[in-house]
């Protein structure tokens, strides 16, 4: 049999995407996955057509989709929640986030079209009273404030 893994980095990655970021209060539901897709960990979520669903898209922003390593894997590998799933969404409270835009610490965050978190505030929705707690270029994972 092959090996699994033959490398190992020095210490673990500081962060992930969907990762809480601290032990702060925060505000977490539980919502299902309408979107056939799914919604991958640390992604917008937005108001599905029923009361406790959310969607990968759309135009009520209801929070970030938080990482859980207990999650079923799926055939494509990736981290997500698959529709029907229960997904647990952060309302308040600071996740890390993958941005779509060079951020700053305290400058004001934005949701794309498309369910991306940006510091852009271009032809994008503000997140009320969302902050970024650190920098990050485009790309760069960064620590999402909601308030």
């Amino acid at each position: 049999m092959p090996a699994v893994q033959t490398t190992y980095p020095g210490r673990p990655a500081a962060a992930y995407e969907g990762m809480a970021a601290d032990q702060n209060p925060a505000t977490i539901l539980s919502r299902t996955v309408e979107t056939p897709e799914g919604i991958g960990f640390g992604r917008a979520a937005f108001q599905g057509s029923r009361d406790d669903g959310i969607a990968a898209t759309g135009a009520v922003f209801r929070g970030i989709a938080l990482a859980d390593r207990n999650a079923r894997p799926n055939p494509a590998g990736t981290d997500l929640f698959a529709k029907g799933e229960t997904a647990p969404v952060m309302v308040s409270g600071a996740v890390w986030v993958v941005t779509a835009s060079a951020a700053s610490a305290g400058s004001p965050a934005y949701v794309t079209p498309a369910g991306a978190i940006t510091a852009a505030a271009s032809g994008n929705t503000a997140i009320a009273n969302a902050l970024f707690d650190t920098s990050a270029p485009a790309g760069g994972l960064v620590r999402l404030r909601l308030n």
